[in-house]
């Protein structure tokens, strides 16, 4: 007869002869392989972040060294860059809001029209804003969305019109003398 869990041939609810756990210990394989990587990748990462806080004096210091290290001229050349990146920005902020400012004139919602252009392209070499062309953009975007357009007419208030079947009264009529209220809430409560 052969030890316990050799050569024996899988038995019903035993997929391919794993053990369904309510066998004897000494029966139980050991765990998966994929328990184990994940471990093995558990323990590198915690390794991986120990090594990286030990680093981080030591990054801090290259970098301070790198800064120490650069040449007046290249320092000059990022604040340069730098500067070009804000007043581009700043200008184009400038464009939106004149492209906003015209463009309340005759659309509803200005944000519509600042969305349906590009505001760089009304921006001249010396920073000067091309009005008449982004007059002539907008023109064109409301004879394309002609629904953006501002009426010219004002929302007048609808007038309610009165319906005398509504109200408080028996039958549909309004009872508009007190004492024919309060005469009808005495019976109401009678009838209770």
């Amino acid at each position: 007869m052969s030890a316990p869990g050799q050569n024996q041939q899988p038995t019903e609810g035993q997929p391919n002869g794993e053990p369904q756990g309510n066998e004897p210990v000494g029966q139980q394989q050991a765990e998966p392989d994929w328990k184990a990587e994940a471990r093995k990748w558990e323990a590198r990462a915690k390794e991986n972040h120990q090594k990286l806080k030990e680093a981080e004096p030591i990054v801090s210091q290259w970098k301070a060294l790198e800064e120490a290290s650069k040449t007046e001229l290249q320092r000059a050349q990022e604040e340069l860059t730098r500067w070009q990146t804000d007043a581009q920005s700043w200008r184009t902020k400038a464009v939106s809001s004149q492209v906003e400012k015209i463009a309340a004139a005759d659309f509803t919602d200005p944000s519509d029209a600042l969305s349906a252009i590009d505001p760089g392209k009304y921006l001249g070499a010396g920073g000067e804003i091309d009005e008449q062309g982004i007059r002539a953009a907008l023109a064109e975007v409301l004879e394309r969305k002609p629904h953006w357009r501002k009426t010219d007419a004002p929302a007048t208030p609808r007038v309610p019109a009165p319906n005398p079947a509504q109200g408080s009264g028996v039958d549909g009529r309004a009872a508009n003398d007190p004492a024919q209220q309060f005469a009808a809430l005495i019976q109401q409560q009678l009838n209770r």
